[in-house]
């Protein structure tokens, strides 16, 4: 039967109005997460917190009552997050920003599919990592803080700052850099940036405390400011740009390591920049189908068939995503580099998977940049192995072609043939899930 033209402008204007709206939301800070078909908040979730906060409550887990000190220890022995990782920010950037100063600093520990903010006296925040949702932030009351009584809430005050423009309008984490003043509040006059893995040293740890040394530009790290003429911060406090411990700053006793290393912040940075990427990836893959499916129905396409303007948005998003998971845009080091202490290295080499050559993605390097072999370690991570099926199959096909010298320049070109070669080798040796012709 002939479809009228009148039917057929009708199904085109349909068809044109879904994509103009899916190109203004792939822009703009529109908070799609909420709607249909990913329903951040009404879907519950299924990380593994989700699953802890009974036990908590009924008083099932085991950790340990005997300090404050302990109970984080044993929470983070219990969800196997390395107390290495320790960072220390002492920066207005929480919810609990009344009990935050540079003598009392927040301290953040972090693993694949968890990230721990803690400061004492108050509650435990967490960020668990949801095989589909991405990232469900979590707060954890303990019998040391204002709530005496165990519970682990789901809090999603949090997505306020992480599920906002600041994270581009995804569920994710930042890491920030600002100037601080002595009570830890931002001069936001002054300026703040979101910091990744392609920002320079020098514009990097505003409000953090750093231990460790690093070549070239002084870092923004272990310094406190006044507010001076408009759009200026004017240092008062400067406790040096290569600190071994933080003892001179407050007391570092009551803390679970007396550091906050340079090399661990290296990896933080980089890993959210990964984690927020395989997440936007994840979701926008959702997303672009799901309106693709509707805009299905009103067309003569073949039913499972993917529209031309969702597979080029597709691919696109694999782009985004090989960029990040190949450093493409990495800010190189200066001079020797950085160096930080022994206890994180060997706490991250840990978690190595290792070729017939002995050689992982985790090796750092350290000197012109973070590792040795630019592909994350990440692709090994809960996220990534639940990156939606259209999306992954995509970002496979992009990156073999692009160690096989086939991708794009702009992307691949940093790559020589050798570290080309070892990224082959490291995955074939122990990623699992590739598809088949890679092994061809």
């Amino acid at each position: 039967m002939r479809i009228s033209r009148t039917v057929q402008v009708y199904r085109l204007i349909i068809w044109l109005a879904w994509f103009m709206l899916l190109a203004s939301w792939a822009n703009a800070g529109f908070l799609f997460y909420e709607e249909a078909p990913i329903n951040y908040s009404d879907t519950k979730p299924k990380d593994p917190i989700a699953a802890m906060i009974l036990p908590y409550e009924q008083g099932k887990l085991g950790l340990d009552n005997t300090s404050e000190k302990a109970f984080l220890h044993s929470l983070l022995d219990k969800i196997d997050v390395p107390l290495e990782s320790q960072v220390l920010v002492f920066s207005h950037t929480s919810f609990q920003n009344d009990l935050i100063r540079p003598q009392r600093p927040r301290a953040i520990y972090f693993s694949e599919n968890f990230y721990v903010g803690w400061v004492q006296g108050g509650s435990i925040e967490i960020a668990s990592m949801d095989p589909d949702l991405g990232p469900i932030f979590y707060r954890m009351d303990t019998p040391f803080g204002r709530q005496a009584e165990p519970h682990i809430v789901r809090d999603n005050q949090c997505l306020n700052c992480h599920g906002s423009s600041r994270t581009n309008g995804y569920p994710g984490m930042i890491v920030r850099s600002v100037y601080p003043n002595s009570i830890g509040s931002p001069i936001f006059g002054a300026g703040t940036r979101r910091t990744d893995h392609s920002s320079p040293i020098n514009e990097r740890w505003g409000g953090w405390f750093v231990t460790g040394e690093s070549a070239g530009q002084r870092h923004q790290g272990n310094i406190y400011y006044k507010e001076g003429a408009p759009g200026e911060a004017i240092p008062v406090m400067d406790y040096g740009g290569n600190l071994k411990t933080l003892g001179k700053a407050f007391d570092t006793s009551k803390y679970l390591a007396p550091t906050s290393d340079i090399v661990a912040l290296m990896v933080l940075e980089h890993q959210v920049m990964a984690h927020n990427a395989i997440i936007r990836a994840h979701l926008n893959t959702k997303r672009w189908l799901y309106i693709d499916a509707n805009v299905g129905k009103h067309t003569d396409r073949p039913k499972g068939k993917i529209g031309a303007a969702t597979l080029s948005y597709i691919d696109r998003g694999a782009n985004d995503l090989l960029r990040v998971l190949l450093f493409t845009d990495e800010a190189n080091l200066e001079i020797w580099g950085v160096e930080g202490g022994e206890a994180f290295q060997k706490s991250f080499a840990g978690g190595a998977l290792r070729d017939a050559d002995g050689h992982s993605l985790r090796d750092l390097q350290l000197l012109s940049r973070l590792f040795k072999t630019r592909l994350s370690y990440m692709i090994y991570s809960s996220s990534f192995d639940h990156l939606h099926p259209v999306m992954k199959k995509t970002f496979y096909l992009k990156l073999w072609q692009s160690l096989h010298g086939k991708g794009e320049a702009k992307i691949i070109g940093h790559l020589g043939d050798r570290e080309c070669t070892r990224i082959l080798k490291i995955l074939l040796a122990t990623k699992k899930g590739l598809p088949a012709y890679w092994r061809k």
